[in-house]
């Protein structure tokens, strides 16, 4: 199956599959695999070909770090799924960046992916998900300052975890507004104050105040624009932008 346009939302080249809903072949220290993220579908492309996409709506949560690996292997050794985990992850001396998604399909069958995400790309992807779905995510508290500041988080209390509990205590910014992005064409960078935080088309929060926006693309002229966000505000940018002139 031919992978959507990198144009057409979030999209994902170095990309590990540790376990989950899927049964597959591919080694989970391969990197060769694809996640596109849209507002209307997460696709998961592995390298043996087979496709698996998820409908956002029905993400029930995200998380990251070392709470990813707890959560789909909790679920694993509850039965409610069969896939063995990778646990090669574990015992890396170096940060691995997992991600996990949580949802029900058609069926309401509860299921879940595990996925690795590069130290290059972990935090678009964060910021991908989050605005796709518009969840929170779990969080060790240890591992919350790998989180991007602009995303909301639920940090799991490390008593609760000791009872096999689950993410209880808040930490989701306060006074937050929801910013959406887009650009034609598609694909471009965004950056909120300097820091990167994915591709257009996109939908992150920001904390209120004052944000500086820029949209960038190979061969078009940048696009800036300040904004103002407010507590609960739901701001749309759209960014046209224009061919850099040949000389």
């Amino acid at each position: 199956m031919s992978l959507v346009s990198y144009g057409q939302g979030n999209s994902f080249d170095k990309i590990r599959y540790n376990g989950g809903t899927l049964q597959t072949k591919v080694k989970p220290d391969d990197w060769d695999n694809h996640l596109l993220v849209t507002s209307d579908e997460i696709k998961l492309q592995l390298k043996d070909g087979q496709v698996y996409k998820i409908d956002p709506r029905r993400v029930t949560a995200l998380s990251y770090g070392q709470e990813a690996h707890r959560r789909v292997g909790a679920m694993i050794a509850l039965g409610v799924l069969l896939t063995p985990l990778a646990l090669f992850g574990l015992f890396h001396k170096t940060r691995l960046h997992f991600v996990s998604i949580e949802f029900t399909t058609e069926d309401d069958k509860k299921s879940a992916l595990l996925l690795q995400a590069d130290k290059d790309n972990y935090r678009a992807v964060l910021v991908a998900l989050r605005g796709s779905t518009r969840a929170p995510i779990s969080v060790a508290d240890e591992d919350r300052k790998y989180v991007p500041a602009t995303v909301d988080t639920i940090v799991a209390d490390k008593g609760d975890k000791q009872k096999g509990g689950r993410p209880v205590k808040s930490s989701s910014m306060e006074a937050a507004g929801s910013v959406r992005f887009t650009s034609n064409p598609g694909g471009a960078d965004i950056r909120v104050d300097g820091s990167f935080m994915g591709n257009t088309p996109a939908q992150v929060k920001l904390a209120q105040g004052k944000h500086t926006i820029q949209v960038t693309l190979d061969g078009y002229e940048s696009w800036q624009r300040e904004v103002e966000v407010s507590s609960g505000s739901d701001v749309t940018l759209s960014a046209n932008l224009k061919k850099k002139s040949e000389r």
